[in-house]
């Protein structure tokens, strides 16, 4: 079982080589093929006027075909995003199967979490998603450390609460747009944005790689999708940009 709960910064380092980012859509010369449906065990509400539900279409290492991957509030779709641009998720099941507990009062009640994430090395890690003023406001994490109780090592071997103090903003803004981007995916601008980071001996910025390279416009989605798959390293922070600092990941490597 888990000895406490964790709160864990998801985000950090997402633009790492270590970090690289998953749910890559393909090939254009494939005839069209619907996504499959939510593995999802729990349906989740009508939408509401004061709710941002709605669904990502992803294709993670653990699945044959794109599938539709639920979300139900802003802050799920923020750290979904977070989740397919890391390098070490290998799946994403949303609103898996839920988990009977007693709580405080002794009442047997059932919580489903928000998602339960398989990592490459088979580790799984369950996720509470919560704003950090409710966590606050309502006691949930108190709440939760009963539901971790009852949650055996065969379904998790970890569970961890997720607020929006977990992440920053911005780095969701690059996680979604990576997304957009592996959606439209170019191999050929990809293959000459990493031949042209092979030949790199100074930092450079995306927007002069992007010259180099003369791929136009989609130079910047190539290049974005070469910093999550450890072809370039960036070396400055905040959102990324035609002016965001880049090198070689090697030489990022030699200089550490």
């Amino acid at each position: 079982m888990f000895s406490s709960i964790k709160e864990r910064p998801w985000a950090n380092g997402l633009s790492r080589p270590d970090a690289m980012g998953i749910g890559q859509m393909t090939s254009k010369n494939k005839p069209f093929s619907p996504p499959k449906n939510s593995k999802a065990t729990r349906k989740i509400p009508a939408r509401s006027k004061a709710s941002s539900r709605g669904i990502v279409v992803a294709q993670l290492p653990a699945d044959s075909h794109p599938r539709r991957i639920q979300y139900e509030s802003k802050l799920e779709h923020h750290i979904l995003h977070l989740l397919l641009a890391r390098r070490d998720v290998h799946d994403i099941w949303d609103q898996p199967p839920g988990i009977t507990f007693c709580d405080a009062k002794g009442h047997v009640r059932l919580h489903f979490y928000d998602y339960l994430v398989r990592l490459r090395d088979s580790r799984r890690i369950a996720l509470a998603i919560k704003p950090f003023e409710i966590c606050q406001r309502t006691g949930f994490r108190e709440y939760l450390q009963y539901v971790r109780a009852a949650t055996d090592v065969s379904y998790a071997h970890e569970v961890v609460l997720v607020t929006d103090r977990s992440y920053r903003r911005v780095d969701a803004l690059n996680a979604e747009r990576l997304h957009f981007f592996r959606r439209h995916a170019d191999d050929e601008a990809d293959r000459i944005v990493a031949q042209v980071a092979q030949g790199l001996i100074v930092p450079t910025s995306i927007e002069a790689l992007v010259v180099e390279a003369e791929l136009g416009e989609r130079g910047f989605a190539a290049a974005f999708r070469a910093i999550y798959t450890g072809v370039l390293c960036r070396l400055d922070d905040g959102e990324i940009t035609p002016r965001s600092q880049v090198c070689a990941a090697r030489s990022a490597e030699v200089a550490s």
